[in-house]
């Protein structure tokens, strides 16, 4: 079985070619078709991302934990398997029967209809992409692979193809067809490892705990892709294409995140099971400071240099993504530490109650205050609800996993972090005031915070993690260049 460390690195540049080849189309794209297509574009991937999200209900979440434990027996694994595949079948089925009707019968929808149309094949072959049957084996390395050569071609295709304003369509196609693409290939494959029998049905088992997991994913799905749809309706095009934008960057960082935290969920079941408390708060203290010494320099470098950065991703005429931008980017340490107690968390034990419950606290939240906030405010505002509702679910989150799991958070040394962190402000603050060229002031203010966070962790607060993965690539090195 691959170590947790590979599993991780795998992981690591899975997620980040799922958000760094797109940023590297992203600057060509948002110049050649401007704010409003890719207003469309966004809006209408948001669209089919919610019809694609109850389609899978839970069958992701729950997969991941199932296949996970019965890894090593082929049949329990089939048998597995086999029903949730189901389940996804008959749900994809009547999602993609829904959609198809909404495009025609929903005057908001028809006006979007080429789109819609073209994303039906997002959400029909999402069901044979069964990303949760390779993560739940710990097969990162194919994944990983595939993916890399697949985004290649993704980005060499975009410059080829996409040309001028009209091209959007093209340019949702493209997207779409890397899912198919992806999922043809995965299915193929999947197929060393498992079988699929009609026979090993027995669907009434799996229902519940997959409605659960659902439940969860559509309340989450109500402070996040929610948002986006919202803010279409309310107010249009060009306020999303400067919310998809303002999110642009805070995806790819938080890509890097939710690796970490995606490839833990199978060894925290396990711990879980075998009820090892004291390893499971050694991997929360690990986490939760990890994420806290690499998040908060981002934010704050992000923060002073928010317009630079707007700018070399989507250029001119996206000055309305700098505010939003500034918001989200606070995102980063809120829902760091969130997933790290739901995800790697309440989502690998057993108790399913917890995440019901926190579930619905931020998806109450975050519909109410999109409600209030967003059609005044536009982008600002669906920024502001979302930040506030991912609060809720944090805070509900250190509750659960107190009372649930046992589990402390480290407050002291967390705040400790955070005190050191401080220290960012300064060189960021000087080099702010002297209103440099974008490259210049980009580059400086990045040397500047790496500068600071060796002297933190290296010297002053020392992260154990951070100098020891520093230390054993300082020793490759070296034996590698004495060969």
């Amino acid at each position: 079985m691959p170590s947790v460390k590979k599993n991780f690195s795998y992981n690591l540049v899975l997620t980040l070619c799922s958000y760094i080849f797109p940023l590297i189309t992203y600057p060509y794209v948002s110049r050649v078709l401007g704010v409003q297509n890719i207003g469309v574009c966004n809006f209408v991937d948001s669209i089919i991302n919610y019809f694609v999200l109850f389609s899978m209900l839970g069958v992701g979440s729950y997969g991941v934990r199932e296949i996970a434990r019965v890894n090593q027996d082929e049949p329990r694994r089939n048998y597995v398997f086999s029903n949730l595949f189901t389940i996804n079948l008959l749900t994809t089925v009547f999602a993609v029967i829904v959609l198809l009707i909404c495009t025609f019968m929903v005057p908001k929808f028809f006006e979007y209809r080429s789109f819609l149309l073209v994303g039906v094949a997002k959400l029909f072959f999402n069901l044979f992409l069964i990303e949760w049957f390779f993560q739940g084996i710990q097969d990162f390395k194919y994944i990983t692979i595939r993916s890399l050569i697949i985004r290649v071609v993704y980005v060499f295709m975009v410059f080829i193809w996409v040309r001028n304003e009209q091209d959007a369509i093209k340019y949702f196609t493209l997207t779409v067809l890397t899912t198919v693409v992806n999922a043809v290939i995965n299915w193929f494959y999947a197929r060393k490892y498992i079988k699929y029998n009609i026979k090993l049905l027995n669907l009434r088992l799996f229902i519940i705990p997959v409605l659960s997991f659902g439940y969860y994913r559509i309340l989450t799905s109500m402070y996040t892709t929610f948002n986006t749809i919202f803010l279409g309706f309310s107010s249009g095009d060009i306020e999303v294409g400067y919310f998809t934008t303002a999110t642009k960057l805070y995806t790819i960082i938080m890509g890097v995140i939710t690796a970490f935290t995606t490839v833990m969920v199978p060894r925290v079941a396990e711990l879980l099971h075998e009820k090892k408390i004291e390893q499971l708060q050694n991997i929360a203290n690990l986490t939760l400071s990890l994420i806290t010494t690499v998040s908060v320099p981002i934010i704050l470098y992000s923060l002073f240099c928010a317009n630079d950065i707007i700018l070399l991703i989507a250029g001119p005429g996206y000055e309305g993504s700098v505010l939003p931008f500034q918001i989200v980017i606070f995102l980063l340490l809120v829902i760091g530490v969130e997933q790290v107690l739901i995800q790697q968390f309440l989502m690998a034990s057993i108790n399913n109650k917890p995440i019901l419950v926190v579930s619905t606290i931020g998806a109450t939240a975050g519909v109410v205050l999109n409600i209030i906030i967003t059609p005044q405010m536009g982008s600002v505002g669906s920024s502001i609800a979302w930040g506030l509702s991912e609060l809720c679910v944090l805070l509900a989150g250190i509750y659960y996993v107190k009372r649930v799991i046992n589990i402390s958070i480290p407050f002291y040394n967390l705040i400790k972090i955070l005190l050191w962190a401080s220290i960012y402000i300064i060189p960021l603050y000087f080099i702010h005031i002297q209103n440099m060229p974008m490259w210049q002031n980009l580059i400086v203010s990045a040397i500047s915070v790496f500068v600071v966070f060796v002297l933190i962790n290296f010297l002053f607060c020392k992260n154990d993690l951070i100098v020891e993965t520093f230390k054993n690539n300082m020793k490759k090195l070296r034996k590698r260049n004495v060969c």
